[in-house]
């Protein structure tokens, strides 16, 4: 069952990190390129929450959502939030190649190109990213989110391995994965394969000698339930390759992190009192949790300590 039948991607507070994430340094990439007009392409479902950001804080008018289940499609229509999106029926595989190929009004302008999965990266999405990757036009900025829990490669630990070298070869560390706690390990397989899928569309731009090539700028790790990875980049033009290299080096760059994003779920109170520990250079302990009165384990605390200033607010309407 698509996750959109369970699903409110609006209320997930891990993915609404994420998202501000990847939208600050759209912002950024977007700044090199001042003057353009860019086109947004992603998966929208009924939520649509990525388009809304887009148009608001990128100002993007023109946009497409993809959608091949034919119930959401046409709830799809009925929600979309703005006059110029447009909703279109079929898989993003399908769909993709025709829009590319179309050379009409939208292959005039770059791409931002997010295609957020439910499902796990697969020989098809791998295509869908290296066709994306040869044809998308120069300075556009493609991005993929997918799912990197384990169990979704394949059910027995002992069989991951396989799965992993079937899918990216030489380009997986399998020498990492040589025992069934390796190949269970949460963490280490979101790492892999995320590292895996970036490695992959850098390493095609170059075997395809795009010009200007892939500048990988987005590697995230999430979860508010299934692990879940989002990983992309930018294709420019040789003019502008210097530009976004120093943009994605600076120190301050948020789009490529060592530990993923695990904050808890928190009330509002829970918060606030997180909240008055910070900032500080000294990320606030277990200790410092339960003198305020409650308790969170040292990884939860660590990973609100460093992304507080996003932590989403959410709030029930009620009757």
């Amino acid at each position: 069952m698509k996750s959109t039948n369970y699903v409110n991607f609006s209320v997930r507070q891990n993915k609404t990190i994420e998202r501000a994430i990847v939208f600050d340094g759209l912002r950024r990439i977007l700044s090199v390129y001042s003057g353009t007009t860019f086109v947004y392409i992603g998966l929208g479902s009924i939520w649509f929450v990525d388009f809304d950001v887009a148009h608001r804080e990128l100002a993007i008018d023109k946009m497409v959502s993809i959608e091949a289940d034919e119930v959401i499609y046409k709830r799809a229509k009925f929600n979309k939030p703005y006059r110029t999106v447009e909703v279109v029926h079929g898989h993003s595989h399908d769909v993709l190649p025709d829009l590319v190929a179309d050379r009409g009004d939208l292959t005039m302008h770059p791409w931002i190109v997010w295609l957020d999965y439910d499902e796990a990266i697969d020989e098809t999405k791998l295509d869908e990213l290296a066709g994306l990757i040869a044809n998308l036009p120069s300075n556009s900025v493609l991005l993929t989110t997918f799912n990197a829990a384990a169990s979704r490669y394949e059910r027995r630990p002992v069989d991951r391995r396989d799965r992993f070298e079937q899918l990216f070869g030489d380009a997986f560390p399998t020498e990492q994965f040589t025992s069934t706690a390796d190949a269970k390990n949460e963490l280490k397989v979101m790492s892999a394969l995320s590292d895996a899928v970036l490695d992959f569309m850098e390493s095609t731009a170059v075997r395809i000698a795009r010009r200007g090539e892939f500048v990988p700028a987005f590697n995230l790790r999430y979860k508010d339930g299934s692990p879940m990875a989002t990983v992309g980049g930018v294709l420019p033009d040789e003019t502008h390759v210097a530009a976004i290299d120093a943009e994605i080096s600076r120190s301050d760059w948020t789009g490529i992190a060592s530990e993923p994003i695990v904050t808890p779920p928190l009330t509002q109170r829970e918060a606030a009192s997180l909240r008055s520990l910070l900032p500080d250079t000294v990320t606030p302990t277990r200790a410092d949790v339960e003198a305020l009165g409650f308790d969170l384990l040292p990884e939860q605390i660590a990973s609100f300590a460093e992304h507080y200033l996003k932590y989403p607010s959410f709030v029930q309407t009620v009757r």
